[in-house]
C-alpha cells in the first residue's frame, strides 16, 4: 500500500534573533528552522541546534529547510 499524499501547512514568520531580523519556517505548527541574512548579502539557514549553512539566496535557504524536513520525516 502506498501512502496517500496529504497537504502540508507551511508557515513563514518574521522573527528577530540576536538583534537580526530573519524568518522562521514552521510545518504543521512545528518549527523547522530559521533563515538569517548575513552582511555579505548571502543567507544562513539553521535547523534546530545544528550548524548553520551559508546559502546564496533567501528562497534557496527556505527550500533547503523544507528538503531537510522531508528527508528526516
Amino acid at each position: 500500500m502506498s501512502k496517500k499524499k496529504q497537504p502540508v501547512g507551511v508557515a513563514i514568520d518574521d522573527v528577530t534573533i540576536k538583534g537580526v531580523d530573519g524568518l522562521q519556517l514552521s510545518i504543521d505548527n512545528e518549527v523547522i528552522g530559521t533563515v538569517l541574512p548575513l552582511e555579505n548579502g548571502s543567507f544562513e539557514a539553521q535547523i534546530g541546534s545544528d550548524r548553520p549553512v551559508k546559502i546564496k539566496t533567501q528562497d534557496e535557504a527556505i527550500e533547503y529547510l523544507i528538503q531537510a524536513y522531508n528527508l528526516h520525516h
